[in-house]
């Protein structure tokens, strides 16, 4: 009889609401059961994206406050979590892209997410897009709808 199999490195993938704070749950839950690192991500909208326009702002300037903002934000959100954080991601861009590059280069076997269950979800689903692209395993975690 083989042993079943071990996470070694689990990413959770939150936006920082309290409705979200399931999705760790079952992180730090999977991540004790396996003994296994946890890491933390938050993918914030790249301004770049939103500002296509020729406007008179510093574009960057702005997206460093804003990702230094979100970085302060999940300290605090994380911070009442009894379990080592491996990393603690805060990155800008496309939701389903950016989680893959850090399932890539942190070697993350399980990803950990929620998913708000609501008609509007069955169409713009996060969840659903990372099952289809993500590489390793996924457990998608089921929201209450519109608690924030």
């Amino acid at each position: 009889m083989t042993e079943p199999y071990k996470y070694q490195h689990i990413l959770a993938a939150v936006d920082m609401t309290e409705n979200n704070r399931k999705v760790i749950t079952k992180a730090v839950d999977r991540a004790r059961a396996n003994n296994a690192k946890l890491s933390v991500i938050h993918v914030d909208v790249d301004l770049k994206d939103l500002y296509t326009e020729m406007i008179d702002i510093d574009i960057d300037n702005i997206q460093d406050q804003v990702v230094a903002d979100a970085k302060q934000r999940l300290e605090n959100y994380i911070g009442v979590i009894d379990y080592p954080i491996e990393k603690k991601l805060v990155i800008c861009g496309d939701l389903a892209l950016k989680v893959n590059e850090a399932v890539d280069i942190h070697g993350i076997d399980l990803l950990v997410c929620g998913h708000e269950q609501s008609f509007w979800s069955l169409l713009t689903s996060s969840a659903r897009q990372l099952m289809n692209t993500v590489p390793c395993d996924l457990l998608v975690v089921p929201l209450p709808k519109n608690k924030k």
